[in-house]
């Protein structure tokens, strides 16, 4: 009987001349060929045994029983009952029996045996083509590798500078924060220094000011005996006048009459 599997999932099928092909659901792939109009292109055998989750082999019975029920044969299940030990009986073990005696040779096993060759020579083309690669891969990673160790001592120098740096970065920052401690002290001496110092300038302030009011005080008490002296001054000098204009009278009167008295009689 010739093998037959049945696509279950879509399947990319890619053949030894790189072509393409999309295998899909409920495809019937006969003798591990798929049938395209008149073309058969040969599935690799152990591409389709080892994905069983995309191909599974078609049974028989299962056909049989699928047919009876397409065309609607009365009482499929009686007929399968009486049909399927029919032909297992009669047909397969006659098809065993020939072929054990050697008087039958099944055409596909020689299809089988002729696929299998030109598979062989397929994988083993495949093969060559791969050897040629991986010799081309390993020469490249061979230079990547080479490249890869020429990075590492760079990196390697890299690394040293960027830990001397990091070590002078270091001492630098011990030495700013040693500096920064000493400003911040500063800076507190400073703020204490200041703060003594405003209140010396407030002491001396309200001294100041007891003082400077102490003499205005005494200031507005001169001003006082001053405007009061000179009120004083100022009614004396006003008597002086009065008595320097009386003596002036005086003083016409009597050259008045000393003029008068020193005339001479007529």
């Amino acid at each position: 009987m010739k093998i037959k599997h049945k696509v279950v999932k879509e399947f990319q099928y890619l053949s030894p001349d790189k072509k393409i092909f999309i295998l899909k659901a409920g495809t019937i792939l006969e003798e591990y060929n798929y049938k395209i109009k008149s073309d058969i292109i040969p599935i690799d055998k152990d591409i389709i045994d080892n994905n069983p989750e995309f191909f599974e082999i078609i049974d028989w019975k299962a056909e049989l029983l699928t047919y009876i029920k397409a065309n609607k044969l009365p009482t499929p299940a009686v007929l399968t009952k009486k049909l399927i030990p029919f032909i297992e009986e009669m047909v397969l073990s006659s098809i065993q029996q020939n072929t054990s005696k050697g008087t039958v040779v099944d055409e596909s096993v020689v299809k089988e045996l002729e696929r299998k060759e030109s598979d062989l020579n397929s994988r083993e083309k495949r093969i060559k083509e791969k050897e040629d690669e991986i010799d081309i891969r390993i020469k490249r990673v061979e230079k990547r590798e080479g490249e890869y160790k020429e990075d590492l001592k760079s990196l390697d120098k890299k690394e040293d500078e960027l830990r001397e740096k990091s070590k002078e970065l270091i001492e630098k920052n011990l030495d700013l924060d040693d500096k920064i401690q000493n400003i911040n002290e500063k800076e507190r001496n400073l703020d204490r220094a200041s703060l003594e110092s405003s209140k010396e300038i407030d002491e001396k302030y309200v001294k100041l000011q007891e003082r400077i009011d102490k003499d205005l005080k005494s200031l507005s008490e001169r001003e006082k005996e001053l405007e009061s002296n000179l009120k004083i001054f100022a009614e004396k000098e006003g008597r002086i006048e009065k008595l320097e204009s009386e003596l002036s009278d005086s003083k016409r009167n009597y050259n008045i009459l000393l003029e008068n008295s020193i005339k001479p009689i007529k």
